[in-house]
């Protein structure tokens, strides 16, 4: 089976982290990890953290940031569905704009282990239901038949594909495979989020020196079948990455 890391998309772009934060804690994701978090005390704590995230994060992204959204009419596809939603991943409060963008859905953010092991940030992303990348093989296949099931409760599993955050990057940067592979083994659709930067504007040109944001929401890609899931996942990765980088290049060329 394929790791939800295997690589896609060939250019010779340099892989790792741009941003270095400590990680004094040790975590390791075991093998029976409770990735869903149904119980009904974190399914309660869950849906009191998306209300103040989704009030307090709502008014600070939009002011703070200059946050624009274009192309809500294409989140019609995640009414009573489960889908993956994949976003480029280059801003550091960008998992919020999900959040508020997608208010009514449980989300499964896909992160990498060691996120868990910083201060504060890896209690905040564990009520807020992210989930941690695990190494071993078997480990892998648990998570995978989690997020499966995710899809079935309807709930959405939002997938950074270029994996590594990289702020402030103009354009969409190598794929991997496996929110592809979650979309065609479970024949769900895919929603892709395009995050890009605008100058800022008015009065934004006073108090702000870094840009604005704005997410642009994608029509829905759906999975075509083969017969054969290797060359099925491919050719999904392959439309998404296409129709990201061509709204990309809409902004900034």
């Amino acid at each position: 089976m394929n790791s939800l890391n295997s690589d896609t998309q060939n250019n010779n772009e340099e892989e790792g982290h741009v941003i270095h934060m400590p990680h004094p804690y040790a975590f390791k994701v075991t093998e029976d990890y409770d990735y869903l978090q149904r119980g009904p005390i974190k399914t309660a704590g869950n849906i009191i953290m998306r209300v103040i995230v989704f009030i307090f994060c709502n008014i600070y992204n939009r002011i703070v940031f200059g946050l624009r959204i274009t192309g809500y009419e294409n989140l019609k596809a995640l009414r009573g569905s489960g889908a993956v939603v994949i976003s480029n991943h280059v801003h550091t409060m960008d998992c919020t704009f999900i959040d508020c963008l997608i208010p009514f859905k449980r989300l499964y953010y896909v992160t990498l282990e060691e996120n868990f092991q910083i201060p504060f940030v890896r209690h905040l992303i564990r009520v807020l239901d992210a989930v941690p990348l695990p190494s071993g093989v078997h480990a892998m296949k648990y998570f995978m038949d989690n997020m499966d099931e995710a899809i079935k409760f309807k709930n959405i599993v939002c997938v950074y594909p270029e994996c590594y955050l990289h702020p402030y990057h103009r354009g969409i940067r190598k794929f991997k495979r496996g929110a592809f592979q979650i979309s065609v083994k479970n024949s769900c659709p895919v929603i892709p989020l395009v995050v890009t930067f605008r100058d800022p504007e008015g009065l934004y040109k006073i108090i702000k020196k870094k840009p604005c944001v704005t997410i642009t929401v994608l029509p829905a890609v759906f999975p075509k079948s083969t017969g054969d899931m290797h060359t099925d996942v491919s050719v999904l990765m392959n439309e998404c990455y296409e129709n990201m980088r061509a709204s990309a290049d809409k902004v900034y060329n």
